[in-house]
């Protein structure tokens, strides 16, 4: 049995034991079970990038946020918002796009949301992957994307025609989800180059986050040289990521490659290039402030934070002069209630890291929300909080509607709503000299040959004389 404690330190009950949810009959549920299951067909048939972004400090590729459509948009519908401007959307045709990266309202409604972080989850680089000096720019998925996984020779399909669900999507036991080897025959693993100049390091099942059971390395290891199998290798084209993903002059991609262009950033804009803006934070050096961000297309892998002085380049070299160290328990909140954080000891689950990272030492995060999507990345991992009995049978069926499922699954159209933040402390040296820095926030993929990236304005203060460090709560261990 598994235990967590909220932010007040009280119980939080263990979640369900997996074997409850044994196989068991499908119960139709009418028009929106084929809406869901179209989604999650579209996002397996495209391919979907995963996005993500930073949501506290609010980062500068947030500054549409500010303007319309996006200060149009709420969630959920009501008599003022409808139609676009209250649709949580994957955008493909660079219109109408202000429902793709909304967060939690943080209003005292549970499940409200805002369009306040603008398009801050379109920045990324596309094409990168491990052991390469550049990305290119196009290809999410290098040498892989086609694969499907079968549960016991069933697909997903197979599954719904015969009225079965199954009864741990997540990690069922070895063998149940194995590689269909029709499928397997597109594959070709290998670096996005010819003279790749570094290895993956990343083999430990309990970091990896899609085809967890795969022997690391061989032929049916699919996603070998993600960015996320070396956290922090993998090259980027910005350090702030591209407005779109992709190089000036490639113009719109397929599977979310896209921008909305406003007055203020467009499509191929870079962010380190991005004005800067007042602080969106204010931190004591020696502190031990707290970050979140929020994922909407999940593709797994780890996260990072990391500093550089504003007045610096805004590169990878520089950013990685000062990277950050995680300090205590992880957390899930919802709505922005601290009072309803469910924390989690990453270290203790062995999902942090800080051999084989770059910078040397640096220490990442594996992200701790599963996607659910078996047929496409195999094995994953059991989510932190106990799912109910209709979300994870919704992964067989295609049927759980947006909000059912807590802390796993898909944001753009799945069963997740985007008002859950991935929260953490991150220790600010005590020698941190004052001044202005720009956070970074790196979320290397694992499923995708992506790297996300948001970058804030945060001011520093010196660090307090003879006063307590900022209070921490505690965590029980699980």
């Amino acid at each position: 049995a598994q235990s967590e404690t909220s932010a007040e330190g009280t119980h939080v009950q263990a979640p369900t034991p997996w074997a409850a949810y044994s196989a068991r009959p499908i119960t139709p549920r009418g028009q929106p079970i084929m809406r869901q299951l179209a989604l999650a067909t579209l996002l397996l048939a495209s391919g979907a990038s995963g996005h993500a972004a930073l949501s506290f400090p609010r980062p500068r590729n947030a500054a549409d946020g500010s303007l319309a459509p996006w200060t149009s948009w709420a969630y959920p519908c009501d008599k003022t918002h409808s139609g676009a401007n209250c649709s949580i959307s994957f955008c493909e045709h660079g219109h109408d796009c202000q429902g793709s990266c909304p967060i939690a309202a943080r209003s005292g409604v549970k499940g409200a949301l805002t369009a306040s972080n603008g398009q801050a989850c379109y920045w990324f680089s596309n094409g990168c992957t491990v052991g390469c000096a550049r990305c290119d720019g196009s290809s999410n998925h290098v040498g892989h994307g086609s694969q499907r996984f079968l549960f016991k020779g069933m697909s997903a399909a197979a599954l719904r025609a015969r009225n079965l669900s199954i009864e741990d999507p997540f990690s069922p036991p070895p063998g149940a989800l194995a590689l269909n080897q029709t499928t397997a025959k597109s594959l070709a693993i290998a670096p996005n180059c010819a003279d790749p100049k570094t290895a993956p390091t990343v083999c430990d099942p309990r970091l990896r986050t899609a085809n967890t059971q795969a022997a690391c390395g061989s032929k049916e290891d699919v996603y070998y040289y993600s960015p996320w199998r070396a956290p922090g290798a993998a090259p980027v084209i910005d350090a702030c990521g591209m407005a779109g993903g992709r190089f000036p002059g490639q113009g719109v991609g397929g599977a979310g490659a896209q921008f909305q262009n406003s007055s203020v950033m467009r499509q191929g804009d870079a962010g380190s290039a991005l004005p800067r803006g007042p602080p969106a934070a204010v931190w004591r050096a020696g502190d031990s402030p707290e970050v979140g961000w929020t994922v909407m297309a999940n593709h797994g892998g780890g996260y990072a934070y990391r500093l550089a002085p504003a007045d610096a380049p805004l590169t990878e070299n520089t950013f990685r002069k000062l990277p950050l160290a995680f300090d205590g328990p992880s957390a899930l909140r919802w709505d922005g209630d601290r009072a309803a954080d469910m924390r989690f000891d990453s270290a203790a689950r062995g999902w942090q890291v800080s051999t084989g990272t770059v910078p040397a030492g640096s220490s990442w995060r594996k992200n701790p929300i599963p996607s659910g999507l078996w047929e496409r990345e195999g094995p994953s991992f059991r989510p932190v909080c106990d799912e109910s009995a209709a979300c994870v049978r919704g992964y067989s069926t295609g049927g759980a509607a947006q909000g059912e499922c807590r802390c796993s699954g898909w944001s753009n159209g799945g069963p997740l709503l985007p008002n859950v933040e991935v929260v953490d402390r991150v220790a600010l040296p005590a020698s941190l000299s004052p001044g202005r820095y720009v956070l970074q926030w790196r979320w290397d993929c694992e499923e995708s040959d992506q790297v996300w990236a948001s970058c804030s304005d945060v001011q520093v203060v010196a660090a307090a004389t003879g006063a307590e460090p900022e209070a921490k709560a505690g965590v029980s261990a699980a």
